[in-house]
C-alpha cells in the first residue's frame, strides 16, 4: 500500500509512522509536511491513502522559514483542492483537535466530519482523534486502513 503523510508535528508524525511500520508490511510511505508540498505530492504521485493533518501550514517548515501560520482548515482546502484537480485519492484525516477554528467560526471534530463527508463524499473517508497519551488512535486508525488491506490491495501484510 502507498500512503502520503501530510503532517506538519514532528512527534505525531514520529508515532503514526511508527505504527504503520510496525503494523503492516510491503507498505511504501511518503511524507509531507504542509498544505503546498502535499499537493506537490498529489500531483505527481499516485497513493492508495492519504493520512491527512487538518492544521497544517501552508509551506513547510525549514531551518530559514517558519512555514507561515499554521491554517486550522489547511487539510479541508487540500481536501478542495483533489476534488478541483480529480484528484480521487481516499483521505483519513488525523487530527490531535477536537475543536477548529476560533469563536463563531469554531466547529467540533463531529461537526467538522460532517461537512467533510458533505462536500468531499468521494474523497473523504473519516477521522482519527490522535492523542499522544493514549493508544486507542492505533486501534481507530487500523479499523479504517482495513477497507485498504489485502482483499483490496495485495501489498500490505497486516500483523497485527
Amino acid at each position: 500500500m502507498r500512503i502520503l503523510l501530510i503532517e506538519d508535528d514532528e512527534n505525531k508524525r514520529n508515532q503514526i509512522l511508527a505504527f504503520l511500520k510496525a503494523t503492516y508490511t510491503l507498505l511504501e510511505l511518503d511524507l509531507a509536511g504542509s498544505y503546498q508540498s502535499g499537493l506537490k505530492r498529489l500531483l505527481v504521485g499516485a497513493y492508495d491513502i492519504v493520512l491527512l493533518d487538518m492544521t497544517i501550514p501552508t509551506f513547510d517548515v525549514t531551518g530559514v522559514d517558519d512555514g507561515g501560520r499554521p491554517q486550522a482548515y489547511g487539510g479541508r482546502e487540500l481536501l478542495r483542492q483533489m476534488s478541483r484537480r480529480g484528484i480521487l485519492t481516499p483521505v483519513l484525516v488525523i487530527t490531535q483537535f477536537d475543536r477548529f477554528g476560533e469563536h463563531r467560526n469554531a466547529v467540533t471534530l463531529e461537526q467538522l466530519d460532517a461537512m467533510l463527508r458533505r462536500e468531499h463524499s468521494n474523497l473523504y473517508r473519516g477521522s482519527v482523534h490522535y492523542d499522544s497519551s493514549l493508544e486507542g488512535w492505533k486501534e481507530e486508525l487500523a479499523s479504517h486502513l482495513v477497507d485498504f488491506g489485502p482483499e483490496n490491495n495485495e501489498d500490505i501484510d497486516s500483523r497485527g
